[in-house]
């Protein structure tokens, strides 16, 4: 037999309830999710929720869940889109009419990996109000272009190394407050200043 109820209980932190259906409280029965050596997900019932309450001969189970009119479809559900809302605004969608995956949480999204993240892609565009990476090291394969100011530090906090192995062109000021060491050449628009000397005066 098949009954609409409502589940008026829940044991926190199981998926076992008690549901309303005909002026009639069943005792607590599992609610139906997916339990298995290859995947276990959780889904918290919730008090209020409408379900179908299945009675197999006196062994019952809900089965969750039925939109109504207190928890509608999402807004931009469609049959095309898949979307998965969360109480605090936080949204997964799959679009296959674009082939768009879309993640928006309001606050944190966290990604703990014990090895290794590849990310394969053609673009990569980040847009952060500060972004800060931590690694003993780090390496960049291709041209880079930096458009803002360039500070070094050391790890304690003090001062730092820039190291270039090639050349190093400058279309504006160069500042340091530490040593400026080159292995080859220095020029600037006016010649070579490589082995020149003022004796205190400015070059002409």
């Amino acid at each position: 037999m098949l009954y609409l109820g409502k589940i008026c209980e829940v044991k926190e932190g199981l998926s076992v309830v008690r549901v309303d259906y005909l002026g009639t409280i069943t005792p607590f029965i599992p609610y139906l999710a997916v339990a298995n050596s290859f995947k276990t997900h959780f889904i918290p019932p919730r008090v209020g929720e409408a379900v179908i309450l299945c009675d197999f001969g006196g062994a019952k189970v809900a089965i969750p869940s039925i939109f109504n009119h207190d928890y509608k479809e999402p807004s931009g559900a469609s049959d095309k889109k898949e979307i998965i809302t969360y109480e605090d605004g936080t949204t997964l969608s799959y679009d296959t009419s674009t082939s768009t995956l879309e993640i928006a949480s309001p606050k944190i999204i966290n990604v703990i990996v014990q090895n290794d993240i590849n990310i394969t892609c053609k673009n990569a565009n980040l847009t952060a109000s500060n972004t800060t990476i931590t690694s003993p090291s780090v390496l960049i394969k291709g041209n880079t272009a930096i458009q803002g100011a360039i500070n070094t530090s050391g790890a304690g906090g003090g001062a730092g190394a820039f190291s270039i192995n090639g050349n190093l062109e400058i279309k504006g000021s160069l500042k340091t407050t530490g040593s400026l060491n080159v292995g080859g050449n220095i020029s600037d628009s006016r010649g070579d200043l490589t082995n020149h000397t003022n004796n205190g005066y400015a070059r002409d």
